[in-house]
């Protein structure tokens, strides 16, 4: 069970912080920064297309600005903690983060109809789960490491 009175101690932010070393929260930046911009320019493609393949206006201008809200929701660990109140649902770890997209971006691009966001959705999970981390590691190869 999730204990919710420490969240806001500031001993237990502290005792948070420096457990890790400093390349610990280097690298959590780097790949935070590395993941929206890949993301953000992968969703303005499938926009792009989306958009002409249905002629439906799309501005892709928030794609950068909605990749970075899943990327906070999803490295900062606020689905650490939705998965246990969930966990009895079976397949809730591919669930809920799927509910998180298409909230997501249904938000950024309300003028997207709720089935054709849903779409998206769905397509842009299946996008992060396969081509982002693979783009992410092969760039951040290019990026001299710490200590």
């Amino acid at each position: 069970m999730v204990d919710f009175t420490n969240i806001l101690d500031p001993s237990a932010m502290y005792e948070l912080a420096s457990s890790q070393a400093y390349d610990y929260w280097i690298t959590l930046g780097i790949n935070l920064v590395l993941s929206t911009i890949v993301g953000g320019i992968l969703l303005a493609i499938v926009l792009e297309v989306f958009s002409r393949k249905f002629n439906e206006p799309v501005s892709a201008g928030n794609a950068f600005l909605a990749v970075l809200v899943v990327n906070i929701i999803n490295l900062v660990g606020v689905m650490g903690l939705l998965i246990p109140f969930t966990s009895a649902i079976p397949l809730s770890t591919i669930i809920v983060p799927l509910l998180v997209w298409i909230g997501v971006i249904k938000l950024f691009f309300g003028e997207l109809s709720f089935m054709h966001a849903a779409v998206i959705g769905i397509v842009f999970f299946a996008v992060t789960l396969f081509a982002v981390p693979a783009l992410v590691g092969m760039l951040g190869g290019f990026i001299p490491s710490f200590g």
